[in-house]
């Protein structure tokens, strides 16, 4: 983060082994993280209450975290609890009608961010797993089951669009996903540089979520791995981090 100072990054912490924060926090000071961590002033924030990015850059705090279970406020409080400040949609999707209804939530969905998980899954002997051949369509801009049609879809339905869009192979689809969100937030795509190519079929492969609001602001997320404590980052551009309705 050093070498981005102007960069605001978001982690998610699917945190499925109810790990205490205090395991987190470790870590998290071993990296010298916990200075550069947002701590907000309660426990849960409403999309509005949220700061501007360029606030949390001037005060040198360009971490946000949240953590899906165990969250404390008291004991770590740059460790967000997730569902209380945001909403999700359905995940382990197999079909592609990517609904906008509320699927996990702790707190008021109408106040609340909210993330739509679009990611298309196959039942393989019994269980669901990514669908990467369709990647690409899924990841699309328009079209049934795309990425774009669901953040259309969302932002009808509840006037705002979705603060995060978690996402399976974000190299396909040729840039898709972040066009996607530039859209969302009224900002160009246009890209410096050709983004990553498909990796060959049997290797490790990384997940990505895009992430918007509907003020002047995109934000972009890395989905590490599919393990049992599981991470997304986002690099967020522009302006606020979750006013209207990304991470």
């Amino acid at each position: 983060m050093d070498a981005n100072p102007n960069d605001v990054v978001t982690i998610l912490i699917v945190n499925s082994d109810n790990l205490a924060p205090s395991q987190f926090d470790a870590a998290f000071k071993t990296a010298g993280a916990d200075t550069l961590s947002y701590s907000p002033p309660s426990a849960s924030l409403p999309a509005s209450g949220w700061p501007t990015l360029g606030s949390l850059i001037d005060a040198g705090t360009r971490l946000v975290t949240f953590l899906s279970t165990t969250a404390d406020f008291t004991s770590v409080p740059y460790l967000i609890d997730e569902f209380t400040n945001v909403w999700e949609t359905a995940y382990d999707v197999t079909d592609t009608t990517f609904n906008c209804d509320v699927n996990r939530t702790n707190g008021d969905t109408s106040t609340q961010m909210f993330l739509i998980n679009h990611f298309l899954d196959q039942i393989i002997i019994g269980f669901p797993a990514p669908d990467v051949t369709q990647a690409n369509t899924t990841n699309g801009v328009s079209g049934v089951g795309s990425l774009g049609q669901q953040v259309q879809t969302c932002a009808t339905e509840y006037g705002r669009n979705p603060n995060f869009l978690l996402v399976d192979f974000y190299e396909y689809g040729g840039g898709s996903v972040f066009q996607v969100a530039a859209t969302a937030n009224g900002v160009d795509y246009s890209p410096s540089a050709s983004i990553a190519t498909p990796m060959a079929q049997g290797s490790a492969t990384n997940t990505a979520s895009a992430s918007s609001t509907s003020t002047p602001n995109a934000a972009i997320s890395f989905h590490l791995g599919q393990g049992s404590v599981c991470a997304t980052l986002a690099m967020v551009i522009g302006v606020a981090l979750g006013a209207m309705s990304i991470v």
